[in-house]
C-alpha cells in the first residue's frame, strides 16, 4: 500500500470514530480512493512552453494554465476506472443505483460511449444532453465522469504547478485551471488555502474575502460554525449569498485530507443551506 492511500485509509478510520454518523459515506468513498491509487495513467504531460513576460501579463489579468479541455486524459484507464466506480457505487445509495443502472443500459447498447463521454467532461451542453435524454442526475455523473479522470489530472497538475506564480496570485478561482475552490483552509498563523474542485491544486488566498464574488466587506463576511466544532466553520458572504466551508487545522490534532473533512461536514452544509445560502460546487454527498 502506498504513503498516500495509506495515510487516506488512517484518516478515514479516525473519522469513523470520531464522526458514526458519516461511516456509510466514509466506507464508500474508501472503495473509491483504493480504486484510484491502482491507476497509473499512461500519457506524457509536457510543461507548457510560455515566455515570463507573457507568463506575467497573464497572471496579472487572471488568466490560468490551463482550460479544462486542455487536461491530457488517459481515456482508456480513464474508462475502465469509471466501469469499476459504478460498480462499487451501485451499492451506495438507491438513487446512485437507478442512474448506474441507466447509464449501464445505455453503455451496453451502444448508445453511450464511456471514452465519449470522458472526453467531454467539461462540455457542458453535451453533459446536459447526456443527462436529459438518459434521464441522470447532473451531479452523480459529474461525480462519476470527475473521479474517472482524477488520476489523470493529478499528472497534469504535478507537471504544471512549477509554472505557477502563487507570489501575485490572490484571487478566488485556480490558477492552474479556473476551476473554483471545494473548501478552504486555515493553516499556520492564519493564512487560508484554497482546494481546487477540479484539478486539487492548492493555492494560497485572501482570509477576508469571498472567494467568488470577490467582497471584502467585513460587514457582509461572516461565518458559522456548529457547537463543540470550532475547527469547522462555514463562510458566508451576504453579497452573493454564497458560502464556502473552511477547516482550521491548527484546531486538529492531526493533518486533515480536505476532501475527507467535506464528507464529514455535510451537516454545515444543510445548515447553510436552511439559512439561504448557496454552494456554487455541485456534490454528490
Amino acid at each position: 500500500m502506498d504513503k498516500t492511500l495509506q495515510k487516506t485509509k488512517e484518516n478515514i478510520k479516525r473519522l469513523k470514530g470520531k464522526k458514526p454518523a458519516y461511516k456509510e459515506l466514509l466506507d464508500f468513498y474508501s472503495q473509491i480512493v483504493e480504486k484510484l491509487s491502482n491507476i497509473n495513467p499512461s500519457m506524457e504531460v509536457k510543461p507548457l512552453p510560455v515566455k515570463e513576460e507573457l507568463r506575467k501579463i497573464q497572471v496579472a489579468e487572471g488568466f490560468p494554465l490551463l482550460n479544462k479541455e486542455d487536461f491530457i486524459l488517459d481515456l482508456p484507464s480513464s474508462s475502465g476506472l469509471f466501469a469499476a466506480i459504478c460498480i462499487i457505487a451501485k451499492d451506495a445509495t438507491t438513487k446512485m443505483k437507478k442512474n448506474i443502472q441507466k447509464i449501464d443500459t445505455a453503455v451496453k447498447t451502444g448508445k453511450l460511449n464511456r471514452e465519449k463521454l470522458l472526453e467531454k467532461h467539461s462540455d457542458t451542453a453535451y453533459l446536459d444532453k447526456i443527462a436529459k435524454k438518459f434521464k441522470l442526475d447532473r451531479n452523480i455523473l459529474n461525480f462519476l465522469i470527475h473521479m474517472s479522470i482524477k488520476p489523470s489530472l493529478i499528472v497534469n497538475v504535478d507537471k504544471m504547478k512549477e509554472q505557477v506564480d502563487l507570489k501575485n496570485w490572490l484571487r478566488g478561482y485556480c490558477p492552474v485551471c479556473g476551476s473554483l475552490p471545494l473548501i478552504s483552509e486555515l493553516k499556520g498563523e492564519g493564512q487560508r488555502y484554497f482546494l481546487c474542485s477540479f484539478c486539487g491544486f492548492n493555492w494560497p488566498g485572501e482570509r477576508l474575502k469571498c472567494p467568488y464574488c470577490e467582497n471584502t466587506d467585513h460587514e457582509k463576511l461572516h461565518f458559522l460554525y456548529a457547537e463543540g466544532q470550532e475547527a469547522y466553520r462555514v463562510d458566508l458572504c451576504d453579497k452573493c449569498k454564497q458560502y464556502i466551508k473552511t477547516v482550521d487545522s491548527r484546531k486538529l490534532d492531526y493533518e486533515p485530507d480536505l476532501n475527507l473533512e467535506d464528507i464529514v461536514t455535510i451537516h454545515l452544509d444543510i445548515i447553510a443551506s436552511e439559512k439561504g445560502y448557496k454552494k456554487p460546487i455541485s456534490s454528490p454527498w
